[in-house]
């Protein structure tokens, strides 16, 4: 079921089966109460993530880095004022046996298209950080050119690290 978030909460900064949705309805939430103030519409976030999907793990972590890639797709999105009447931001998630996955896909340019918008030291920087995260839940991030256009952004982590670590 696809639904706009508002707010929702999670528990903590580790989870131990923590809700998924709880947690992406926190990164939605901030994003919006930080958006807010800037005047610029912010295009449709629409969260397709099961409340049976769950997270154990850092949940700081995972929040950071589902931050940061919302940011970059709604910026993506977004283009200008105009065009985000009619951007669309997805989240959705998959649980498999052996991980979950978690998907932010945009109605943005294409990958070739937004690697001339960022770069230099910042570009190097964000990467870098990113890194770290994703070295912290063990994950992985794959960047895709969605079929209709837009890049998918596809967070990979094992569950069986994920419990090791919350441990």
């Amino acid at each position: 079921m696809t639904e706009t978030v508002t707010a929702l909460q999670s528990g903590g900064s580790w989870g131990d089966g923590s809700s998924l949705k709880g947690i992406v309805g926190d990164v939605v939430s901030d994003l919006q109460r930080h958006h807010a103030d800037t005047g610029v519409p912010l295009p449709h976030v629409a969260v397709d993530v099961p409340r049976t999907h769950g997270f154990e793990g850092n949940i700081a972590v995972l929040k950071e880095l589902l931050s940061v890639w919302l940011r970059d797709a709604v910026r993506a999105a977004a283009g200008n004022a105009a065009m985000a009447r009619t951007a669309e931001v997805l989240i959705t998630s998959v649980d498999y046996p052996d991980c979950i996955e978690i998907e932010i896909a945009d109605s943005g340019p294409s990958l070739s298209k937004r690697q001339g918008l960022v770069g230099g030291v910042a570009g190097s920087v964000h990467v870098v950080a990113q890194q770290k995260l994703l070295d912290q839940v063990r994950g992985d991030v794959r960047f895709d050119d969605c079929a209709e256009g837009g890049v998918a952004v596809t967070l990979r982590v094992p569950k069986m690290v994920s419990q090791r670590m919350a441990a």
